[in-house]
């Protein structure tokens, strides 16, 4: 298991990264990390692109999600319709699971890469060369190998952002007629569980990031700041996207 992630997200990560800091940074190891992420999110595009169409659809499928729950009391019967209507609006709700799934041995591989100080004896592929230098001091003032509370910080805070713009939005006044909702209907407890998976995404979430960022390096909190900015234009794109189809 050890070598099959060593050969599937290990040496390509390393690679990359030294093929970056040979032919694109002039060995600067931050604006390598920078361009690795911006890689990384491109090749995931299209799963990201589905996560975040899904959560919008989700949103929308709420009234009629309900309706479900109103009309059909039999928890067979809310499991069939709750599916066929996943079906016809095309969504999964664990389609963002994914997306998360697949990033993180790219972070354990990225941190690792850092933790040997990128001190060159790894496996470089045939076709690399090696930089004859590596420069860890980013913008000056930040070390790579490193903790940086100043990326923690920025890590956390976009991450917030983040949870903020995928937070569900409320229904529009158009969709309001439509809702099943009374003042005094009381939640299920499937609802106040996907209440707290919502809070804790959106508050728990940055302060856990930061904690991590803060305890790894500067590398890898470097790594959640890109990313996380790249996602929150990803997120904003295709939200402006959909709305105006």
């Amino acid at each position: 298991m050890q070598a099959l992630w060593h050969t599937i997200f290990y040496q390509p990560v390393y690679n990359i990264v030294i093929f970056l800091m040979n032919n694109v940074t002039f060995g600067d190891l931050g604006f390598a990390v920078i361009l690795v992420t911006i890689i990384i999110k491109f090749i995931l595009y299209p799963l990201t692109k589905k996560s975040i169409k899904s959560q919008i659809l989700m949103k929308r499928m709420e009234p009629e999600i309900k309706l479900i729950k109103k009309n059909y009391p039999n928890k067979e019967e809310q499991a069939k319709k709750t599916f066929e209507l996943y079906k016809k609006y095309g969504t999964n709700p664990f389609s963002g699971c994914l997306v998360v799934l697949i990033q993180l041995p790219v972070i354990f591989a990225l941190y690792f890469v850092i933790l040997k100080g990128l001190s060159l004896d790894g496996v470089v592929y045939s076709f690399i060369s090696k930089p004859t230098f590596v420069h860890t001091n980013f913008l000056g003032f930040i070390e790579m190998g490193s903790k940086s509370v100043i990326l923690a910080l920025l890590a956390g805070a976009t991450q917030f952002i983040q949870g903020y713009l995928a937070s569900p939005i409320k229904a529009k006044k158009k969709d309001v007629e439509i809702t099943t909702d009374t003042p005094n209907e009381s939640k299920s407890f499937q609802d106040e569980m996907a209440n707290s998976m919502q809070m804790n995404v959106k508050y728990i979430l940055p302060i856990f990031i930061t904690m991590i960022a803060w305890q790894i390096s500067a590398a890898v909190a470097l790594y959640f700041v890109t990313s996380n900015i790249f996602t929150i234009v990803q997120e904003w794109y295709i939200r402006k996207t959909l709305e105006n189809k």
